[in-house]
Parts: structure tokens; sequence; C-alpha cells
């Protein structure tokens, strides 16, 4: 199945929409949560899923950032890195750098339910950063990348490689690969409904009369 048309489909709709479909997919639980913000207003990502894992540590490893080099080769165009920190927010797993080298890749954005640092120069270059919080700590000899391209569990939700990530100013979420075409068709098909229903409501026409011709609202 290809993704990248999907992607680009799922771009142009926001996260309450597709969430309103996997809701009625019954897939209700795909929102990284609160925590999990962009770094800077109008900050959007969609992209294929690029699970990574890492893990506290309590020194430096003998061959610190192996794991996370060897992520970066294997990094397609298209992808959104999903990094879980595994729980630790004391230090940054994230910066300019990474982003640089992430976006030199075709890498569309980053998805962290731990902390980023460089924020500043992350936002002057607009590289789409959604992130639980801001640390100025260094991951050396705190965090280290063990996994990468294998499921992980970001922000609560399950992430598999090849799941579509859709992040906006309301927040991140993971459409299962293996419905997201129906959710892209269904969300376009809603959006087209509330475009209708929010003219009719803008000429003032009864909410309940809206809501039962289109069951929208």
């Amino acid at each position: 199945m290809r993704t990248d048309g999907l992607a680009a489909r799922l771009a142009r709709l926001h996260t309450a929409l597709v969430c309103d479909v996997l809701d009625t997919l019954g897939h209700r639980d795909q929102f990284l949560g609160t925590a999990v913000k962009p770094l800077a207003p109008g900050m959007t990502v969609a992209g294929r899923a690029f699970p990574m894992r890492s893990t506290p540590v309590g020194t430096f490893p003998e061959h610190p950032y192996a794991v996370l080099l060897d992520a970066f080769r294997a990094m397609r165009a298209g992808d959104v890195i999903v990094l879980t920190s595994s729980g630790d927010v004391t230090s940054a797993i994230w910066g300019e750098l990474l982003s640089t080298a992430a976006r030199a890749r075709g890498v569309e954005g980053v998805v962290l339910d731990g902390l980023t640092r460089d924020v500043d120069q992350i936002v002057q270059m607009a590289y789409p950063a959604f992130c639980a919080g801001i640390s100025p700590l260094d991951s050396a000899g705190r965090q280290e990348v063990v996994e990468f391209g294998r499921p992980v569990l970001c922000g609560g939700v399950a992430v598999r490689p090849g799941d579509l990530v859709v992040g906006d100013v309301m927040g991140v979420v993971v459409v299962p690969a293996e419905i997201a075409a129906e959710v892209a068709a269904g969300a376009e098909e809603k959006d087209r409904g509330e475009t209708t229903a929010r003219e009719e409501l803008a000429r003032g026409e009864d909410v309940a009369e809206v809501f039962r011709r289109h069951g929208i609202l």
C-alpha cells in the first residue's frame, strides 16, 4: 500500500476530523495526549511513522549514539520520527542538529513523548517538532536510543512502522496503516459535511434542524 498520497490527503485535514472518523471505526485511543504539543504555533506534520525508542542510562555507553546513527541511515523521505523516551523526562532527546539531519533526509518531522532543546533554532528553521517539554540537558550519559523500526508505545499509543502520523495545533494522532485509506476518505467526507453545516448555521438556521439533516455538530 502506498502511503505518500494518503499522508498528503491527511495533511490537508485537521486532527479533530481524523479523530472523529477513528472513533466511528472503533479506534478511540489514537491521540497521544495533551502533553505532546507543537513546539511552535502553526507547526503541522503528516507522514509514515518511523518508531524509535530511547531509555534512561546511568553511564556513558561504550559506543554512544550507535543505534541512533544507524536509525538515521534507515530513514526515508516521507517518514515522521516517533521517538519515545520510555517515560523519562529529565534530559532532551532531540535538538537542532538532529532536526537538520532529519530534514536533509526528507523526514517530515519528529514526535516525542520526551523533551527537546535548541528550541529557538528548531523554531527558526521551521522544522515540525512535537514534544512533551523542554530541557537544556544533553541526553549524553542520560538517555540512549536503543531500538528503531519496531513498534513502540509513545504517549500511550501503540505506533508501528508505516502507520500514519498527523499533527497540528491540537496535538498528534496515529492512524493504523491498514485503515488509513478509509480514515482519509471518511475525514474528507466529514470535512465537506461540516462545511455545509457551517454555512447553514452561519445563516441562522435552527441548530437542531441542521443536526437532523447532517448528523454533524
